[in-house]
């Protein structure tokens, strides 16, 4: 038997009917229509269970902003609101692979002033075909595709649920947006973690407030429901993804505040230097140099080297890299005594005796730092620099 015909064979016995997996009976399904708001739609591959409902948009108003040092892939295009979709998946686990289901899927778009959400959920492992179905209808009409997180977790995990259903990835055709990274670029330094709740909470002053459930115990309140038991907590889990859907929005607008802030330039300050501190960076990823040292001087001006605590060494770090460029050897002086005073380390002294050696020659300051730092080549040269002429030229001869 040829390889050929053992390919045909496998594909002969993979593609038989297999036992139908437990999953709720049309009584239950009902009940939990009606009890969950779920509306049963048909679709090209079977039903799927869909509900929906609009809210009052939080988000950007017509083409968005230069997001370039945000967002990882940004792509050339910059669409208009209305050709954004989000997307959030509750799961099984957090595994991935191909064990690995997404339960319940959340999307939402703009429409007018509103915000549309939908939900698509799978009232069993065997009924995938309807959901992927119907979200590839939804997607077809969206350029970008926003997630948070998702780029490593939802959208590889969708892909492979439809490449097991035999069905193409129905959110292929779309340009990936993933939130988690800008996040981390305007506010990794100042937040104690960058999760979308901490992000939600602490940047966008959302409060989720009761009827939330803990993200751990998402995949068992689905299992314990298949099991028989009953779907109280499912309304938690429904209302949870809702909110990541609806949080991601709030998230955008910000990050597209933040995105048109970075462009204008720091202008007249900043009230908090963190944002002077973070729009620096989105400006050296853009490779602005001018508005990256602008940025970080008007941080430094709003109180930042008092301020930044235990975020001093990243904050001195970053404006000694950033001002050096733009050759504000007296900002970098000041910075440097900064990290000086709060014990700066090695990289403190060398940076001032590179500083007092090339820009602001104090040899001497220059040999003191070059020793703290122990750079021993850099020290010797200034020793024999700071020689009385006639002795160096003694040890010459």
């Amino acid at each position: 038997m040829d390889l050929r015909q053992r390919l045909a064979r496998l594909d002969r016995l993979t593609s038989r009917p297999l036992p139908a997996p437990a999953e709720a009976s049309t009584a239950d399904l009902g009940d939990l229509a009606a009890e969950l708001g779920l509306r049963e739609e048909a679709t090209a591959a079977g039903p799927c269970w869909v509900r929906e409902w609009r809210e009052p948009a939080p988000g950007p108003a017509g083409l968005l902003p230069d997001l370039r040092g945000l967002l990882s892939r940004h792509g050339e295009r910059q669409p208009a609101r209305e050709e954004i979709l989000f997307v959030d998946t509750e799961t099984t686990g957090l595994a991935g692979g191909t064990g690995t289901l997404a339960f319940l899927v959340g999307v939402a778009w703009f429409e007018g002033d509103e915000l549309v959400t939908r939900q698509l959920f799978l009232p069993g492992p065997g009924r995938e075909g309807g959901l992927l179905c119907a979200l590839g209808d939804w997607a077809a009409p969206f350029a970008v595709v926003v997630t948070y997180n998702g780029g490593a977790f939802d959208l590889p995990l969708l892909r492979t649920r439809a490449l097991m259903n035999r069905r193409p990835d129905p959110l292929a055709h779309l340009l990936s947006w993933d939130l988690l990274p800008a996040c981390r670029r305007l506010w990794g330094r100042t937040l104690p973690d960058c999760r979308q709740q901490t992000v939600e909470a602490d940047v966008c002053g959302l409060v989720r407030g009761p009827g939330d459930i803990e993200g751990a115990r998402i995949p068992e309140v689905w299992r314990g429901w298949l099991s028989g038991e009953p779907a109280d907590d499912l309304a938690c889990v429904l209302r949870h993804n809702q909110r990541d859907v609806a949080g991601m929005a709030r998230i955008l607008a910000l990050v597209v505040a933040e995105g048109l802030a970075a462009a204008d330039g720091p202008g007249a300050g900043v009230a908090d230097w963190r944002s002077g501190w973070a729009r620096a960076r989105i400006a050296e990823r853009r490779r602005d140099d001018e508005a990256a040292a602008g940025w970080m001087c008007a941080a430094l001006g709003a109180g930042a080297l008092a301020g930044a605590g235990p975020q001093l060494r990243p904050l001195c770090v970053d404006a000694v890299r950033l001002l050096k460029r733009r050759r504000l050897w007296n900002e970098v002086e000041g910075v440097l005594q900064a990290a000086l005073a709060s014990g700066g380390g090695r990289w403190a002294h060398r940076e001032a005796a590179i500083l007092y050696e090339h820009r602001l020659p104090r040899l001497a300051e220059a040999l003191r730092h070059a020793t703290l730092a122990g750079d021993g080549p850099r020290a010797d040269r200034l020793r024999r620099r700071l020689e009385p002429d006639d002795v160096r030229g003694k040890e010459e001869r």
